[in-house]
This record gives C-alpha cells, sequence and structure tokens, in this order.
C-alpha cells in the first residue's frame, strides 16, 4: 500500500506539471480539442452512411455500432490524455539519451517512460464518448444502472490493451536508430481498431483478436457489455495481452543490456 500511494504521488506531481503546461498554451489547447472532435464526427458519420442503406453487419445493428464507438472513443480518449503524446516521443527518451535522468530515479523506470507527458484537450471527447453510450445504450441492450460498472471495467481493458500494443512498437527505439517509422506503422495496423471486426473476414477477426490483438480496444469490450462476447474472446483476450506484457517487459530489458547513455 506505501509504494502504490508512492507511485500515485509521483503520478499527481507529473499530472499537475501537465495540467499547467497545457493550459498555458490554450489556442493549441483548443486546436486540437476541436481537431479530435472533428475525427469523432467522421467516424460517426462514416457509420452513418453505411446504415441508411443496411440493417446489420454480421449481427451488428446501427444502435450496436455507435454503442461501440462510445466505448472506443472513450478508451482512444483515456490513452490520448496519458500516454498517446509520451509514446510519441519516445524514441527521443532512446536516442537522444534522455533515460539516464529515469535510469537514476528512486522508482520504476518503465512507469517513468510511460507517463511523463499528458494531454487534457481531449477531456471533453471522454464526455462525449461516454454521451453516446448512454444515448444509443438502450436501443442497443445496454440497460444502464449498475451495468455502468462493466462499461468501466472495459474502457480499462481497452486503455490496457493499446498501451501494451503501443509499447511493444516503440520498444523497439532501442535497436533503431529512427523509432519514428514503427510508429507510423503502428497507425497503420491500428485503423482495424477503430471498426467492429464483424465487418472483417474471418482471418482478420482472429489476427486482431490475438497477434494484432486491435479489437480488444473497442470491439470485444462492448460485445462484452451487451452480452455477445463469446468463451473464445474471453480466452483469446487473456492469451493476447498476457503475451504482450510478458514480450513488454522482455523486451524493455533486453533493450536497457543494449541502450547506451548519452554519457557513454
Amino acid at each position: 500500500m506505501k509504494t502504490f500511494r508512492y507511485y500515485l504521488s509521483i503520478f499527481g506531481v507529473i499530472l499537475k506539471n501537465n495540467f499547467v503546461s497545457d493550459f498555458i498554451y490554450r489556442s493549441n489547447f483548443f486546436a486540437m480539442t476541436f481537431a479530435d472532435l472533428i475525427w469523432i464526427l467522421l467516424e460517426a458519420s462514416f457509420f452513418q452512411i453505411i446504415y441508411s442503406n443496411i440493417n446489420a453487419i454480421n449481427g451488428w445493428t446501427r444502435p450496436q455500432v455507435f454503442f461501440f464507438l462510445g466505448v472506443f472513443v472513450s478508451s482512444e480518449t483515456l490513452f490520448t490524455i496519458f500516454f498517446q503524446r509520451t509514446f510519441w516521443r519516445f524514441p527521443e527518451l532512446i536516442n537522444l539519451g534522455d533515460l539516464d535522468i529515469l535510469l537514476t530515479k528512486p522508482a520504476n523506470a518503465i512507469f517513468l517512460a510511460c507517463v511523463r507527458y499528458f494531454n487534457f484537450s481531449q477531456v471533453s471527447n471522454l464526455f462525449l464518448g461516454f454521451w453516446i453510450i448512454h444515448h444509443f445504450g438502450a436501443e442497443a441492450g445496454f440497460t444502464g444502472g449498475l451495468q455502468w460498472f462493466s462499461v468501466f471495467f472495459w474502457i480499462t481493458v481497452g486503455l490496457l490493451a493499446q498501451v501494451l500494443l503501443r509499447f511493444s512498437f516503440v520498444v523497439w527505439s532501442f535497436w533503431l536508430e529512427r523509432g519514428f517509422a514503427v510508429s507510423r506503422l503502428y497507425y497503420q495496423f491500428y485503423s482495424l481498431a477503430n471498426k467492429p471486426d464483424g465487418i472483417y473476414p474471418v482471418f482478420f477477426r482472429y489476427l486482431i483478436k490475438s497477434a494484432l490483438p486491435f479489437a480488444f480496444i473497442g470491439s470485444v469490450p462492448a460485445q462484452a457489455v451487451l452480452g455477445k462476447a463469446t468463451v473464445q474472446d474471453y480466452l483469446l483476450l487473456v492469451g493476447s495481452l498476457g503475451t504482450y506484457t510478458v514480450l513488454c517487459l522482455f523486451l524493455w530489458r533486453r533493450g536497457l543490456q543494449r541502450y547506451q547513455s548519452a554519457s557513454s
């Protein structure tokens, strides 16, 4: 418990510093908020156009797809607030030798490396994600009430999936002179996550639930809340995220053995 409070206090200090920094540059804050709002509206427009011509896609009705969008936006927004800026700048941490400072701190280096920068411009989008869930929930089969605890849990699962996936791509910066190319590759695969897995062929459905488990960011959490997830989905969830956890820790440790500090 003492260790938890210690890391919570570190997190609080980083949170406060980033909050002050974000609101110093207000124009940048509002520009990023507006840009992400446009992205959400475009995603919603895409589904609206599709469902103006059909009633369902492989069992996904219009309300269920918008419910998925709400879950996905909420999970994606939490990731953007707490991790996206840090992971985007992760290659600099390695290539410029800034990791030296973190390795000398009396705290876990991987924790410090993952929570360096926050982005508060996304907070309004988080509320929008929950509004979408609430607005389309009844038609989709979501009863509300205590079931909201299930929503919060599965959004957290989606956040964990995204953190593990993003880390598994940026950790290769230990072996690459420039890690940004791998980060761009991540976003190519990430496009598989912002649509329900049911729209893909069977091969891709298994791919995004196993080797590249992007379905666990939004699709599977939405299905789990609506009672549509299968036993196989749960088994793949545990297997895939467990494997990625082990893989990320292994690559981090091997990367540290290879790391050359700025002073070496």
